[in-house]
């Protein structure tokens, strides 16, 4: 078994070693092992670090994002959108959230009574420090000031239970001084890639940087825009040396048209150039997922905007938005694929597509918007259900890395085109795309429109590229946050376009799959026909809205009826989440979250 999968190790003796009460802020009880007794040898500190994979879960949802069309599953997010966070209803700040930093800190406390090779006690101390890092990163995203333990809490400290919160300047220096620690400690020993190693910290610290700096960038409230340089110049620093290492590459697989779904249905990554970090599945050890199962005509499909920032391919190679083109809103479900950049087809469900175990190609839900996601999907039918999938998932892609580096020197204005020809055209290779060349974009009119405060075409075609390279795999969320792009999460999005009521095409034989009607009367099937094709209804023959309409009214692109009037984002409010208002009476040192303290 792979090291990922050693996680259970010592499962019995941690949870002596990190018992606690309900609530963050009660009294933690004395352990009933004492941890001078375990943290004696690099083994100990070897066994006791690799507990920390239960951590590295790969992340396959982007639900709550303009990526998508529906947000029907719930999530603090979607409580957010909806108006139903406040500080008496939003969860967290418990036990489970701060247990993982206790565990982190049990060992920064008892390290230096281990014995053995100095590098190694530095790998593992690394090791741990990255933990942190990641823990509190999480943190100041949500929640912006909060308070630093660089020791494990016990029930004899009051002064350090009863913290007020830190600010987040200070938090982050804490972090960024993890960070590089463990950069320049944790071996750049990858194995199987399946374990933590120099370039996941880099790549961990690029990702944090960036963050960091464009956020400062755009969020004027903070008045920390001066300081943002500093963190852009480390993300890219931190990018680049990874580039530099010469150790990784874009998979390009067995071609273009394939290359990018196999990275996320393979079923051993430890070879591809491209991978950092990887969770291992196996059915052998029954360790599995469901990717597929929950992005596959689930709660939800992909959205028309994310649709149309696919490129598309004229007849002499050159590429332009797919805004430019004629009627490009009114492109049905079959046209949208014509001449449209790989990737398009590898994460949408294309017509003809057949999933596995079954016998005809899929029909695209409607009640869901109508693009189903393939990113995940499976070759075989016994890996369709829930937690049944054993494909190995990327956790840290060295894709993410390249266009770490390509943000974070157009976000400085330093960009040239070579550091485009390291970076996203590498990624654009891949599938064949032509590289982009400064001076040469087209202008994105719907790009305009979701960043209007951006002028530079280069920086908005660089966001572009990062939205479908790394989509479904949880970033859309954070980079919205941190570009103050907020409006963009409250805007209802809109499925694919339906050109008039009646019988249509979605496979491309020719032959109608599907129909949308008004409402049930008005269908004029014969019923000895109607088990041919998937039936959808605008209205009940009474009157009442079903699950979704056209923008039109008979025709237009499809629009979630739930969704109309549900979301708002109110700004800057909603770009921090607050503090239970239990822990602050429980701690009157805490105070609020700003802009949720009234």
């Amino acid at each position: 078994m792979k090291l990922l999968n050693n996680k259970y190790i010592l499962a019995i003796l941690l949870s002596s070693l990190l018992s606690c009460n309900d609530d963050f802020l009660e009294r933690y009880p004395e352990t009933s092992l004492a941890p001078e007794a375990f943290f004696k040898t690099t083994q100990d500190l070897k066994l006791y670090t690799n507990t920390y994979y239960e951590y590295v879960v790969p992340e396959w949802f982007d639900y709550v994002s303009d990526n998508c069309v529906s947000y029907a599953e719930s999530s603090e997010y979607n409580n957010l959108l909806r108006g139903s966070i406040t500080p008496q209803t939003v969860s967290g700040w418990s036990k489970d959230d701060w247990g993982r930093l206790r565990r982190l800190n049990l060992f920064m406390d008892h390290v230096h009574n281990a014995s053995g090779v100095p590098d190694e006690i530095n790998h593992y101390t690394g090791i741990t420090r990255l933990e942190r890092a990641l823990f509190y990163f999480d943190l100041v995203k949500k929640y912006n000031d909060v308070p630093w333990y660089s020791h494990a809490l016990t029930d004899t400290n009051e002064e350090m239970l009863y913290k007020a919160r830190d600010p987040r300047t200070s938090v982050v220096d804490s972090i960024l001084a993890d960070l590089n620690y463990a950069t320049e400690h944790i071996s750049d020993n990858m194995g199987d890639k399946t374990q933590f190693n120099k370039w996941y910290a880099l790549a961990m610290k690029a990702r944090f940087c960036l963050f960091e700096g464009t956020f400062r960038k755009y969020h004027k409230e903070l008045n920390l825009e001066t300081t943002a340089d500093f963190f852009l110049n480390e993300a890219a620093n931190a990018a680049n040396t990874i580039i530099e290492s010469g150790k990784f590459g874009i998979d390009k697989g067995n071609g273009p048209e394939t290359a990018y779904w196999r990275l996320f249905n393979n079923y051993d990554l430890s070879g591809s150039p491209e991978i950092i970090l990887f969770k291992n599945y196996s059915s052998e050890y029954q360790i599995r997922h469901s990717a597929a199962v929950q992005t596959y005509n689930w709660v939800t499909s992909y959205s028309r905007s994310l649709m149309e920032s696919y490129q598309y391919i004229r007849e002499d190679g050159t590429v332009v938005p797919f805004s430019s083109l004629p009627e490009h809103d009114k492109k049905t479900f079959i046209e949208i694929f014509n001449n449209r950049d790989p990737r398009l087809s590898q994460c949408f469900m294309y017509p003809g597509f057949i999933p596995p175990g079954a016998q005809t190609p899929g029909r695209p839900n409607m009640n869901l918007g109508g693009y189903p996601v393939i990113k995940y999907m499976p070759e075989t039918a016994d890996q369709f259900a829930s937690k049944m999938q054993y494909t190995d998932l990327p956790v840290s892609r060295y894709a993410e890395v390249l266009l770490i580096y390509a943000e974070a020197k157009a976000e400085l204005g330093t960009i040239n085109q070579n550091d485009l020809d390291i970076s996203v055209n590498q990624i654009r290779s891949r599938v064949n795309m032509p590289p982009t060349i400064i001076g040469s974009i087209v202008e994105d009119q719907s790009l305009k429109k979701q960043f209007p405060n951006i002028s530079n075409y280069l920086l908005l075609d660089i966001r572009r590229e990062r939205r479908i390279e790394l989509v479904n795999e949880n970033f859309r969320w954070d980079d919205l946050i941190r570009w103050d792009a907020g409006h963009l999460l409250a805007q209802v999005q809109e499925g694919l376009y339906i050109d008039k009521l009646g019988l249509f095409d979605v496979t491309g034989d020719g032959i109608p799959e599907i129909g949308i009607f008004e409402n049930e009367t008005s269908n004029t099937v014969p019923d000895e026909e109607r088990d041919k094709y998937s039936f959808y209804y605008l209205k009940s023959n009474e009157g009442a809205l079903n699950t979704f309409s056209l923008s039109e009214g008979d025709h237009g692109h499809i629009i979630m009826n739930g969704e109309l009037n549900s979301r708002r984002f109110l700004a800057p409010q909603y770009y921090y989440f607050p503090i239970p208002q239990t822990q602050i009476t429980l701690n009157p040192n805490l105070e609020q979250t700003i802009f949720w303290d009234k």
